[in-house]
């Protein structure tokens, strides 16, 4: 699919690249063949360098994938100079990829961004900042309900919870870091092409790339914090259960140990063959757990 959008400056957007597409951009623009060669697949690994007179970047966004229930990349790459922009994307077509074809339709969309390139790649990436920030809240809803879940003692249950957040964290942590580092390297690089004007811009999406990876580190930290509590309180319940199984054992022990006397094969049990002599040996095997349960109760350690 490709989309053509002219004004002092051109933009032309294509979602996933067929060989027609390919061929267009090879017959009007004459790009590097290696260039065109890496544009008709996705590749795995972000990139920015200098050609000639244009820049080619190779990016990922963060998006969540609903299926497979965890944050992936997803590709973009760019091809820009001073008078054209090509953007290239694979894969599902984004809700924010949809919303940002839904403005370029309002009547002063030619008049402020067809007319220079670098108010027109600064639309286009911080309307993809702005979804990849929106991608962001359902980690947040996570975070909140695992929160939740601790402190209603529900302990055992947000163990699973705490782990498949702290995947999502870490796949969306490791894309926008790469997003961050492209953006920078371009801070540095976009002046040669472009002019030392659009310098600004490119700040200004650095600031944006800082803003979302700050997010994330925020919601890493948090993640961090409430597993660390959640380990702690499990860890607390299991000591009181073993403190309580250990009293028990230590109390019960010289019962146990004169029932177990009675059980010997001997010529000679006392109190054997007495009136309620049953009675007799059971009122003496509880008689020490009763006076070590009193003894301890008194020391206040049970």
């Amino acid at each position: 699919m490709r989309q053509i959008f002219k004004g002092k400056v051109l933009w032309i957007d294509i979602h996933d690249p067929t060989k027609d597409d390919i061929q267009y951009l090879n017959q009007n623009f004459r790009f590097h063949p290696l260039i065109l060669k890496e544009l008709e697949t996705p590749s795995q690994r972000n990139k920015a360098e200098i050609y000639n007179d244009y820049l080619y970047i190779v990016t990922h966004l963060p998006y969540w994938d609903p299926l497979k229930q965890v944050s992936v990349p997803w590709e973009l790459d760019i091809i820009i100079s001073s008078h054209y922009l090509i953007t290239v994307s694979y894969g599902p077509i984004l809700e924010g990829h949809k919303e940002l074809l839904e403005k370029i339709y309002q009547k002063d969309f030619e008049e402020v961004y067809l007319r220079d390139i670098t108010k027109l790649f600064y639309f286009i990436m911080t309307n993809y900042f702005s979804f990849a920030m929106r991608e962001i809240v359902h980690i947040q809803e996570k975070i909140n309900r695992i929160e939740e879940e601790i402190f209603s003692g529900h302990h055992q249950k947000v163990i699973p919870l705490i782990s498949y957040v702290k995947r999502d964290i870490l796949n969306f942590r490791r894309i926008s870091r790469y997003l961050k580092e492209d953006i920078a390297s371009l801070t540095r690089r976009a002046p040669l092409v472009l002019g030392e004007g659009s310098k600004i811009y490119f700040e200004d999406l650095m600031g944006e790339s800082l803003r979302i990876d700050n997010v994330i580190e925020g919601f890493k930290d948090t993640i961090e914090s409430l597993e660390n509590t959640n380990n702690s309180y499990i860890e607390y319940k299991i000591n009181i259960l073993t403190k309580i199984y250990t009293v028990i054992s230590f109390v019960t022990w010289p019962t146990l140990l004169i029932i177990s006397m009675y059980q010997m094969n001997t010529s000679f049990l006392p109190f054997v063959g007495y009136h309620y002599d049953f009675f007799v040996i059971l009122a003496l095997a509880f008689l020490p757990s009763f006076i070590i349960y009193l003894i301890l109760k008194r020391k206040k350690l049970m």
